[in-house]
């Protein structure tokens, strides 16, 4: 047997009505064709290869044409 405790009942609880946006993202300037910035390909040692893809991935920094250059073909 219970005794009655004149406790109130928890409610269920509900969602936030607007999801919350994620923060905003930096773009990134003068992306390689890896996707990496150009920071990535500089490090304290001799190369060009990309510090997060490895030499393996991406020996070089390559700089993505531009939107006129794919377009043209250039």
């Amino acid at each position: 047997m219970i005794p009655e405790l004149d406790l109130p009942i928890p409610a269920q609880r509900t969602s936030p009505v607007t999801p919350v946006e994620p923060p905003a993202q930096a773009p990134v300037v003068a992306p390689c064709t890896c996707g990496h910035p150009k920071s990535a390909h500089e490090h304290y040692r001799p190369g060009t290869d990309c510090g997060a893809c490895g030499p393996t991935a991406c020996a070089s920094y390559k700089p993505e044409k531009g939107f006129w250059s794919r377009l043209l073909g250039g």
